[in-house]
């Protein structure tokens, strides 16, 4: 079996290849920042446009010679409920309240949720975002209760698996253009 090496003469090309992990790390900053966290970022975004609570999100980057992601957060003043909704919460005790402005507080009890977002694909969907059915229940003062929870709807996950696909060929594209920058 027959190795064969090829002599480097350019001093610039060599430079560029000790300098290898550098233009990798920047080639692949860039990417990230211009191609796939706005793409992130937007797909968020739109699962909560038509919601009544302010949430919006930030990104951070991680890179290491094993792993190169992307994590998506949320953030503003309503941030936690982008968290139950999104992971979902466990059952829990409501401490016991009276309306603020209202002589009596209205809910419904039983019925069906119909949520305004769909969870596969992760999307706004039309109308929703209220309970259909059940009874009309009026109370001048509610005593604590159990909440059963809600079960996550895991936007982010379906959000990521939409992306993956784009995101290796974004990838594979980043590593082209540093063998190309190399090789010149």
């Amino acid at each position: 079996m027959k190795v064969l090496f090829k002599n480097i003469r350019s001093s610039s090309r060599k430079a560029k290849l000790l300098d290898l992990n550098s233009i990798t790390h920047k080639q692949v900053e860039h990417a990230l920042d211009a191609k796939v966290k706005p793409v992130l970022i937007k797909s968020h975004e739109m699962i909560v446009a038509n919601w009544e609570s302010d949430v919006s999100f930030a990104s951070k980057k991680f890179i290491s010679a094993d792993v190169i992601s992307v994590n998506i957060y949320p953030i503003g003043p309503d941030k936690k409920i982008w968290t139950f909704v999104d992971q979902g919460t466990k059952p829990h005790t409501i401490p016991g309240h009276g309306p603020v402005r209202a002589k009596a507080m209205r809910f419904q009890s039983g019925g069906k949720y119909q949520a305004k977002t769909l969870a596969s694909p992760a999307r706004t969907a039309g109308g929703g975002g209220k309970v259909t059915g059940g009874t009309t229940v009026f109370a001048k003062r509610v005593r604590s209760f159990t909440h059963p929870g809600n079960k996550g709807r895991h936007f982010s996950v379906e959000i990521a698996e939409d992306i993956q696909p784009s995101f290796q060929k974004i990838m594979e594209s980043s590593f082209r253009i540093v063998a190309k920058q190399v090789e010149e």
